[in-house]
């Protein structure tokens, strides 16, 4: 689990979330509005979203390309049942929460990874 997860805000640029991921070499930043996770903003997103149908990402906003709503999982569940909400989801990171707050993200990779 990567902790503490990058975040940006619903009202940041595509620009500055893929600054983001470039910077932390990451694949996905959780978006966060109200002050609560709300979305995330994949790669593919940013190519499907953006790049595909070339709108400017200096001029979209997060909030409109993130996918939402965020899937979570409670940091006391297993690797096994993370992996099952994945396949049922068909996604491959889950936003982790423990006591209501965002703690962490975890990917199908890193999951199956502890299983070796």
């Amino acid at each position: 689990m990567r902790s503490p997860p990058v975040t940006a805000l619903f009202s940041d640029s595509v620009s500055y979330v893929t600054e983001k991921m470039v910077s932390n070499n990451i694949g996905a930043v959780i978006i966060i509005s109200g002050g609560r996770p709300s979305g995330i903003i994949t790669e593919r997103d940013t190519v499907e979203k953006i790049v595909r149908t070339r709108r400017d990402p200096d001029k979209t906003r997060a909030a409109e390309i993130m996918s939402s709503p965020l899937i979570t999982i409670d940091s006391t569940k297993t690797v096994a049942e993370a992996l099952k909400i994945m396949r049922d989801r068909k996604i491959r990171r889950l936003a982790v929460i423990k006591n209501g707050r965002l703690v962490g993200i975890v990917t199908e990779r890193r999951l199956l990874d502890s299983l070796i």
